[in-house]
Parts: structure tokens; C-alpha cells; sequence
């Protein structure tokens, strides 16, 4: 597997949650916190890892029975809203906020679990919340529980303090140099057009909403009809194929046309430029 900088991390992550029952993990973007420290966790009985993105939870998923060598429904499974791929012997299973919310409901002291593990936290609802409070009741009334809170931009203080002044593990990520220009005025399609000819690899735009992708996507592909170019939407309503075409390794080039949810849950493989609305 390609190093990564969670790597000479993870046992003690593993060894702090051992000792206190709950630890805190910050790592910064790319540090491999989500697919690297989960699996090592549910060496030691079965994990349940929450992310807050259907998209992300399928991924996830894929993407650590890759690195492990697990097969998909068995020792890695998900389950999101509708749709599940697990057996009664999954090692870890990847949830959304509901999924999860709805096992505590069904069984507050998530007997079926080890560990809880909350990933990118720092993408708050009242879903997560409202897990999370069920979460702690269960880690107080089992002593055998453990929780693991991990985000890039989280403010650990509280969330260790909320655990009994849990250790808090603060990982550093990588740095790249990144260039920057500005383009006011300028629609989304000819600055993804643009940056494609100034790169040799993928382009990521970031648009608000699924109805802005789906006239952004129309647009760029007007433009790229005679070229190798694929043109590729990402958001939440899609259905999984067609998310997972956007996520997935590919030896053509292409434009990826997003939501946040390629911001901060995911990562797009063969980026090289991103164009970024500002919309909210």
C-alpha cells in the first residue's frame, strides 16, 4: 500500500483507544485517516464507522477492501438509506448518519459492535449529534465499548472533554505547492475548458446543487463532443453507478462537476486543476 502519513500513527491511535476507550484523531486532508485507521481498529472485534455521505460510505468501503484484500459484503460492508451490502460476519461496516442513529434506537448498547467510529465530525447535523448522545450512553453503560472521533478541522478540546478528557492523536498531513487565479465573471463551463488545456490531468469544478451540475455538465459537454473528454456529474441524488464512475480510476481524461461532497468526504482520483464556483 502507498504510504501514507496516518500510517506511523495508527497503533498509537489503537493503543490510546485501547487504554482510554475513546480517543480523538485530527489529521489533515490526505492523511489516510479514514481508510488506514478503521480496518487496524476492528482487528480487535467489529467497527462500525460512520460517514455522514452516501456516496463517500460506498467508496470508503470499496476503497479499504482494496487496500486490505476484503472482499465488498463481506469482511467490509455499507449500508445507506435503501441499500445495504453486508453479512452477519462484516469486520467493518460503513453507515450514514440514519443508519446509524436507527441501530442505537433499535439496540442502545450496539451489541453487535466493538467500536464506534465517527468520521469527519467536524460536518456536524443533528443527526450525528443525536448519535453521538446515544452513542456515549452506550459507551457508559458498556465498558467494553470504544468511540473514536476523527476530523481535519475539528476542534478537539470539547469532543475529548465530552469523553472524559480522552487523548486527542494529531496527525499532519502533506503540503503541495498550489497556484491560484481568479476569474470574476467567468461561468463554470469555459473555466473548466480552460484549466483542461493548462493540465495534464483531471479537472474538479464545485458547483451549490444538483440542478447547477446538471446545466454545467450540458454545457462542457456541448464544448468536448470530438474530444477524449469525459464529463462526469457527482452528488448526492445520483445513483450509485453513476457516482461511482466519478469517483472511479480512469485512463481518460475528464471533468468531474461536484457538490462539497468531493471537498471533504472523498477524494477524486487524477485531479490536477479545480475550478471552484464560491456558491454556497
Amino acid at each position: 500500500m502507498l504510504a501514507l502519513p496516518i500510517d506511523a500513527f495508527v497503533e498509537r491511535i489503537a493503543s490510546s483507544l485501547r487504554q482510554a476507550r475513546a480517543v480523538v484523531v485530527v489529521a489533515q486532508p490526505g492523511a489516510g485517516k479514514t481508510t488506514r485507521v478503521p480496518p487496524t481498529l476492528a482487528d480487535d472485534g467489529p467497527l462500525i464507522l460512520l460517514q455522514p455521505r452516501r456516496v463517500a460510505a460506498r467508496a470508503i468501503a470499496s476503497r479499504i477492501a482494496e487496500e486490505r484484500g476484503w472482499t465488498i459484503g463481506r469482511e467490509v460492508g455499507w449500508q445507506v438509506r435503501f441499500e445495504r451490502r453486508f453479512a452477519r460476519d462484516t469486520r467493518l461496516l460503513v453507515v450514514t448518519e440514519g443508519v446509524l442513529t436507527a441501530r442505537l434506537q433499535a439496540d442502545p448498547l450496539l451489541s453487535d459492535f466493538r467500536t464506534i467510529v465517527f468520521d469527519e465530525f467536524h460536518e456536524r447535523s443533528i443527526h450525528s449529534d443525536v448519535a453521538m448522545a446515544l452513542a456515549k450512553q452506550a459507551w457508559r453503560a458498556r465498558p467494553d465499548l470504544r468511540i473514536a472521533v476523527m476530523s481535519a478541522t475539528l476542534d478537539a478540546g470539547p469532543v475529548s472533554a465530552f469523553f472524559d478528557g480522552c487523548p486527542v492523536v494529531d496527525v499532519p498531513g502533506r503540503l503541495y505547492p498550489v497556484e491560484i487565479t481568479y476569474a470574476p465573471g467567468q461561468l463554470v463551463a469555459p473555466a473548466a475548458l480552460e484549466v483542461l488545456g493548462q493540465t495534464a490531468g483531471d479537472v474538479l469544478c464545485f458547483l451549490p446543487g444538483a440542478a447547477e451540475i446538471r446545466r454545467a455538465v450540458d454545457d462542457i459537454q456541448r464544448e468536448v463532443t470530438r474530444r477524449e473528454i469525459d464529463v462526469l456529474p457527482l452528488h448526492g441524488s445520483l445513483d450509485g453507478e453513476t457516482q461511482d464512475a466519478a469517483i472511479r480510476p480512469s485512463s481518460r481524461r475528464r471533468i468531474v462537476v461536484a457538490t462539497n461532497i468531493a471537498e471533504t468526504s472523498l477524494t477524486v482520483p487524477g485531479v490536477t486543476a479545480v475550478v471552484d464556483s464560491g456558491w454556497q
